[in-house]
C-alpha cells in the first residue's frame, strides 16, 4: 500500500474522532449549520417525496435513539411496531390529514392489541406506554412537519394573501418560516441565557434554561419571523407575523423541555451523536416537534379565519 494510501486510510479512521474531540463544541456547530443549511433549504423547496423520505429518515432515527433511551433502563418496548407504526403515519401525512388521522387511530387500537396477550403482566402496561409515547412523539407529532408541507395540497390557498399578490407554494413558505423561526429561537435563547441568564425556568429538568434567555429567544424569533416574511412578498401581516413567531417560541421551549425531561428520565446527556456538536436527532430537532403540529395548527386557524378552504 502506497504512503497516500495509508494517510488516507488514518484520515477516514480518525477524521471523525478528531472532529469531535479536538473543535470546540461551537466550532462543531457552526460547521455543522454550514454544511446541513443548503442541503435542508434544498429539500425543504423541492418538497414532495424528498421531503417526506428525510421525515421518515428523522422518524425512524429517532425511533432509534428513543428505544436506546429505554433499554438504558431495561424498559419494555414493543421495538418493531414502534418503528413500523410511525413510518406509516408518515406515509399517511403526506397522502393527507384524513389518512394520517386514521393511520394515527390504527396505530394506538393496534398497540393495545399487541399487548392484550400481556394482560395481567406489569410490563404490558409499562410496554404499551412506552411504544404509544414513542408513536405519538414520533409519528404523530413530527410528522405533522408533511402536512404542513403540503398544506396547500388543493391549491386553494396560493392566490391568497392579505399584503401581497399571493405565494407560489405556501407550504414551501410555511415550513421555512417554522424552521427558521425555531433554530434562530434556540440560537438566541443560548446566547442571551449565556450573557444574561440569571433566573431558572426549570432547574430540575433543564438547569441551563433560563428566564432571560427565553424571552431573548422570542425576541429573536419574531425579529426573524419579520425578515422571512418580508423575504416572500409580506403574505402575512405583521401583526399575524408575530403573532405565528410568538406561538412557535412557545412551542420550542416545551419540546425541548419534554426531551430534557426524557434524557433527565432516564441518566443520560445526549440522546446521541449523529449530529455534530449538537448530539441525536432528538437532541437537534426536539423543539421542532413540537412546533409543527403547533405551526400546522396556526396555519388553519389563520385561513379560516380568512374564510380560505385548506386541503
Amino acid at each position: 500500500m502506497s504512503d497516500s494510501l495509508i494517510v488516507f486510510a488514518i484520515t477516514v479512521r480518525y477524521g471523525h474522532y478528531i472532529y469531535s474531540t479536538v473543535m470546540s463544541n461551537f466550532w462543531q456547530r457552526i460547521v455543522t449549520a454550514a454544511i446541513a443549511i443548503p442541503i435542508l433549504y434544498v429539500i425543504f423547496r423541492i418538497g414532495g417525496v424528498i421531503f417526506l423520505l428525510f421525515i421518515m429518515a428523522l422518524v425512524l432515527t429517532g425511533q432509534i435513539e428513543y428505544q436506546r433511551l429505554l433499554q438504558s433502563r431495561n424498559l419494555p418496548y414493543a421495538r418493531g411496531s414502534g418503528i413500523i407504526l410511525s413510518l406509516l403515519i408518515a406515509v399517511a401525512a403526506y397522502k393527507g390529514h384524513v389518512d394520517f388521522s386514521l393511520m394515527f387511530t390504527l396505530s394506538v387500537l393496534l398497540v393495545f392489541i399487541f399487548n392484550l396477550r400481556k394482560t395481567g403482566e406489569e410490563s404490558a402496561i409499562i410496554r404499551g406506554g412506552a411504544t404509544l409515547f414513542g408513536i405519538v412523539y414520533l409519528g404523530w407529532l413530527l410528522c405533522h412537519a408533511i402536512l404542513l408541507r403540503n398544506i396547500d395540497a388543493r391549491g386553494s390557498i396560493g392566490f391568497y394573501a392579505e399584503n401581497a399578490q399571493g405565494l407560489a407554494d405556501p407550504g414551501f413558505f410555511f415550513i421555512f418560516f417554522t424552521v427558521a423561526c425555531t433554530f434562530l429561537n434556540d440560537t438566541g435563547a443560548y446566547f442571551t441565557g449565556l450573557k444574561l441568564g440569571k433566573r431558572k425556568i426549570a432547574p430540575v429538568i433543564s438547569p441551563g434554561k433560563t428566564v432571560e434567555g427565553t424571552l431573548g429567544g422570542v425576541i429573536v424569533c419574531i425579529v426573524t419571523g419579520l425578515i422571512v416574511n418580508y423575504g416572500f412578498g409580506s403574505p402575512l401581516s405583521s401583526d399575524w407575523t408575530i403573532l405565528f413567531a410568538i406561538f412557535v417560541s412557545a412551542a420550542a421551549v416545551f419540546g425541548d423541555l419534554v426531551e430534557s425531561a426524557i434524557k433527565r428520565g432516564v441518566g443520560i446527556k445526549d440522546s446521541g451523536a449523529i449530529v455534530p456538536g449538537h448530539g441525536g436527532v432528538l437532541d437537534r430537532f426536539d423543539s421542532l416537534i413540537f412546533v409543527f403540529p403547533v405551526s400546522y395548527y396556526f396555519v388553519l386557524v389563520y385561513y379560516s379565519m380568512h374564510g380560505v378552504a385548506v386541503g
